[in-house]
């Protein structure tokens, strides 16, 4: 079986991103295996093939990536089929940013168990599609804008499906600032919110986050903290969606009776006459026989 490694994306050119990655040693003949490369906008897809099949290749060059926004990341793996027995192997998902150095590595490691095992809360991230396949119900190509803003194909995206899969994440969400916003048509409540997580996956503004009490929210800034140029956490901005948008209608098909929505390591009150019959901590004394 094949390994790959050393998987990466190079490029100083806004027309064109370079895409290189090799195989580890192996005894397997390489001439059997075809290489697919495989391109997303969402850390867990869906993938789309952007060249392919390739055979004893281990760059390519991609010419036909949308560079519309600054704000989007674009992901690449690369798919290998054993021609004999149609097995599939995958590489890692990369980007642009490449690997992260090893003191960064430990910082979004130590910070991921503080998310979800002390402070984190069970959210799911859809990320909103910017590019493919235009709504066939909404959109007009004359006009080069849709015509519904409550269309259940793209959900107001303009781009059919709307978002990409949904990815579980833990985030720790700050309460709001409750403030009004008042005009001559309208008065309405707007509630801006924090969250911070993990620098995978990457959110981008206008993308749908649900929390764990089916909140939802808007993406509207992404910051955060970085090291030797990469980010260990994200700090994001979200506007809660108003009731009554399409937003509301997109279905999260998730077991709650299954999900774990609050970390597992939660500290119980010494008050509370339940825990004061057990002994928080074990005495010290103990082996001694105190």
């Amino acid at each position: 079986m094949i390994e790959f490694q050393n998987e990466r994306v190079v490029s100083f050119s806004l027309e064109y991103q370079d895409v290189y990655w090799e195989i580890g040693p192996t005894s397997d003949d390489i001439q059997e295996y075809q290489f697919y490369v495989q391109r997303s906008e969402a850390e867990a897809g869906p993938w789309i093939d952007i060249a392919g099949p390739l055979i004893d290749r281990y760059y390519l060059r991609d010419n036909s990536f949308p560079a519309i926004s600054y704000n989007r990341t674009l992901f690449y793996r690369i798919k290998a089929l054993h021609q004999a027995t149609g097995k599939e192997i995958y590489s890692k998902v990369f980007d642009r940013d490449g690997e992260e150095p090893l003191l960064a590595a430990e910082i979004i490691r130590t910070e991921k168990v503080l998310f979800e095992e002390f402070v984190g809360r069970k959210c799911w991230l859809f990320p909103r599609r910017t590019f493919g396949q235009r709504c066939p119900s909404c959109y007009d190509e004359v006009l080069q804008k849709r015509t519904d803003e409550s269309c259940p194909t793209c959900w107001g995206t303009t781009f059919s499906g709307g978002y990409h899969y949904p990815v579980a994440i833990w985030a720790q969400i700050d309460e709001p600032e409750r403030t009004e916003q008042v005009t001559v048509e309208d008065h309405r409540t707007v509630m801006y919110y924090g969250l911070r997580c993990n620098p995978s996956p990457d959110i981008k503004p206008l993308d749908l986050i649900i929390d764990h009490k089916n909140r939802r929210f808007r993406v509207v800034s992404v910051s955060g903290t970085s090291h030797l140029g990469v980010t260990v956490r994200q700090e994001v901005k979200l506007v809660t969606i108003q009731r009554g948008s399409i937003e509301d209608k997109i279905p999260l098909q998730v077991n709650a009776a299954d999900e774990a929505l609050v970390p597992s390591r939660v500290f119980t009150n010494p008050q509370c006459l339940e825990s004061a019959e057990e002994p928080l901590l074990p005495s010290i004394l103990g082996p001694y026989g105190y």
